[in-house]
């Protein structure tokens, strides 16, 4: 059983115009501990790296079959 995905914590200085049209979730709690502190480290680097993800998302990884 997978546990529930959730939000990804905002860095603090994202304004409305940094919105892109993409969610950005963390996989567990964990997860979302961890960037919350990366935040605490590296706020220039966080904030720039979720506008990334908030406007290009990452593809999906085709699946690969054998015959």
């Amino acid at each position: 059983m997978n546990p529930p995905e959730e939000p990804l914590t905002k860095p603090p200085e994202v304004t409305a115009d940094d919105e892109g049209k993409w969610l950005v979730v963390a996989r567990n709690g964990r997860v979302n501990r961890n960037w919350e502190a990366l935040i605490d480290r590296s706020p220039e680097s966080t904030l720039r790296w979720y506008k990334y993800l908030r406007v290009c998302p990452t593809p999906g990884i085709r699946a690969v079959y054998f015959r």
